[in-house]
């Protein structure tokens, strides 16, 4: 997250980014003992956090009866913007942007890599990324990973009601609700989580997932109108042990993937980022066995 933030501050990207800390809630995934477990772990793993009663937790952000973890140094951003702020900074620096534009074959070997299009177009290339999302490429393994959907909603503008230091919200609960703000004072509110992969049967449950969102926006922060102004739905990644899989692929030459799994796909693709340019120039990585497609869980 720090590379992250340090490297889109050098390049000179705007997309409206703000450092806010967060504040995660216990539920009944993790009680108030065991946020209180988590907390210790987290600081035996370096991060800084302050684990705050129901008292302090009311005094301090305006939530009622809830333990909590408060958290530093998180990072906000407009994902379109970052995107092609990044994007753009690539093309400026020589890369050469192919759109819109469906890969149809890809043939690796030792010396390099030689990608086909559907427009009839041979792309060659010294290595290959297919950092395709959640959407497999012909030739990948799956890795036991599988499809999720998720819902949100976005309140009016409402900036004088955004609890103090506007921190990122969760909660310790299956299905977790999570809260953002925008620069404009919008509340975002996401989550309610299933197991589905079709785009229309999502889509159906848009309704029913509006309501449910707002009922616990307003429970959580009654101080925000929780009423809806957008609501929307969407499908990530998921694994078994909720991370991605980055690295090379078998049996392809000069192929990598950065496959996102895992729900956290901005923080993951910087450590992909960083994994695979490892790789590719040779000097390695010293984590990316943890997400290899060769580990064993």
């Amino acid at each position: 997250m720090d590379a992250l933030r340090e490297r889109t501050e050098r390049l000179g990207i705007k997309a409206d980014t703000a450092t806010r800390g967060s504040i995660y809630l216990n539920g009944n995934v993790l009680d108030a003992e065991g946020l209180a477990d988590e907390a210790d772990a987290r600081r035996r793993a370096g991060f800084e956090v302050e684990l705050l009663k129901p008292a302090a937790v009311k005094d301090r952000y305006a939530i009622a009866g809830r333990h909590a973890i408060v958290g530093f140094g998180n990072y906000s951003a407009d994902p379109r913007q970052l995107a092609a702020g990044y994007l753009n900074v690539a093309i400026d620096r020589g890369a050469r942007l192919y759109a819109p534009v469906d890969v149809t074959d890809v043939e690796p070997s030792n010396l390099g890599v030689l990608v086909h299009t559907d427009q009839g177009r041979q792309i060659s290339a010294n290595h290959l990324v297919a950092a395709t999302g959640y959407e497999m490429m012909k030739g990948i393994p799956r890795k036991g990973n599988k499809i999720i959907s998720s819902w949100s909603i976005a309140t009016k503008p409402q900036p004088r009601n955004i609890w103090p230091t506007a921190a990122m919200i969760w909660e310790a609960n299956d299905p977790y609700p999570y809260i953002r703000t925008t620069p404009a004072g919008e509340v975002i509110c996401g989550g309610e989580d299933e197991e589905i992969s079709d785009a229309e049967e999502r889509d159906a449950k848009i309704d029913a997932k509006t309501r449910a969102l707002s009922r616990k926006l307003a429970a959580l922060v009654p101080n925000i109108d929780a009423a809806p102004v957008h609501a929307w739905a969407g499908s990530f990644g998921d694994s078994a042990v909720g991370t991605p899989t980055i690295g090379r692929i078998p049996g392809m030459a000069n192929c990598y993937a950065a496959m996102g799994y895992g729900g956290n796909g901005i923080t993951f693709s910087m450590m992909a980022a960083q994994m695979l340019r490892g790789l590719i120039t040779g000097y390695g990585d010293g984590d990316s066995e943890l997400v290899s497609f060769h580990r064993d869980f």
